[in-house]
């Protein structure tokens, strides 16, 4: 069953390079590429968190950094680069809310499903090598962008610092610490299994509405409007929006941060040992029984 399972995951891969390969790593040339600008002085970058640009670096700023605790300097140097690959990360989350929605509507649309069920493959083994797919082996594909984007970021901003006499070259590197890369991917897998029971419920809308995108939402809006009349309550509502966003600044989370950051290993563990937490996977667990038993049953192939 491994090496079907195996087999699955690398059908999965080659099939969706666009979305979780090329897409991603042309974010991450585009970001190098503008940082990189910013640093020739071509161009800046504002949000409202940071300011990115080489005109913030007066006499006052240099003091200031040459003064900063390591503690200091490390929160700003990881909340920056956290910042910067965002854009990834939505690229990301974008492609997968797509591929959740169409894997199984487009086996349906095309009637692929007929040639898969003549295989020896179960539909849970189907499944399952989707969840693992999503769960853990798209973090590992961003994981590269991620790093060649903190890699240029920080060259290049060592390189301008240096130049410009403003701190010694080693400034950013001595508070840069390879460890962040086993938290980010930790943080990642917790993401995935965090907004798990979204992806699931779009594939179980795939698996049985003509319409899926149509049968994803209306029952939602259903759901929350209703309780809302009924119950005068928005349980349903927070449930998705909390599932949509980063699980370290869901509500239920235990510790609120402040700062953009890359979460601790400790946090990921907080995270599981919450009630919100094992709720999503009992949903989850439900969503996928009704994936599995509706593609089983499954005989209509109009997909519109």
């Amino acid at each position: 069953m491994m090496t079907v399972l195996f087999t699955m995951i690398r059908k999965e891969i080659q099939e969706h390079k666009l979305a979780f390969i090329y897409a991603p790593f042309i974010v991450a040339l585009v970001l190098c590429a503008v940082i990189i600008s910013v640093y020739l002085g071509l161009t800046d970058i504002q949000t409202t968190n940071f300011s990115f640009s080489t005109d913030v670096y007066d006499e006052k700023y240099k003091e200031g950094m040459l003064l900063a605790s390591p503690e200091a300097k490390t929160a700003v140097i990881r909340a920056g680069l956290v910042v910067l690959g965002l854009p990834i990360l939505l690229t990301v989350g974008f492609g997968l809310l797509a591929y959740s929605l169409s894997t199984f509507a487009d086996e349906r649309k095309d009637r692929s499903l007929i040639f898969w069920r003549s295989l020896p493959v179960s539909d849970l083994t189907t499944v399952m090598s989707k969840l693992v797919f999503i769960v853990v082996v798209i973090p590992l594909l961003v994981l590269p962008n991620l790093i060649l984007l903190q890699l240029v970021a920080s060259l290049s901003v060592s390189i301008y610092f240096v130049s410009n006499d403003i701190v010694p070259f080693g400034y950013v590197w001595t508070s840069y610490f390879i460890s962040d890369w086993f938290r980010i991917i930790f943080s990642l897998w917790a993401q995935a299994l965090w907004s798990l029971p979204i992806f699931l419920w779009l594939m179980l809308s795939g698996t049985y509405f003509k319409k899926p995108v149509i049968g994803a939402v209306v029952p939602l809006v259903a759901l929350v409007v209703l309780e809302g009349i009924i119950f005068k309550a928005n349980n349903v509502q927070e449930f998705i929006e909390n599932r949509l966003g980063f699980w370290s600044r869901a509500d239920s989370f235990p510790i609120q941060y402040e700062e953009a950051r890359v979460v601790d290993i400790t946090d990921v563990y907080l995270m599981i040992t919450t009630q919100a937490f094992w709720i999503g996977m009992i949903a989850s667990a439900v969503l996928v029984a009704g994936i599995v038993f509706t593609r089983s049953t499954n005989n209509d192939f109009t997909v519109e």
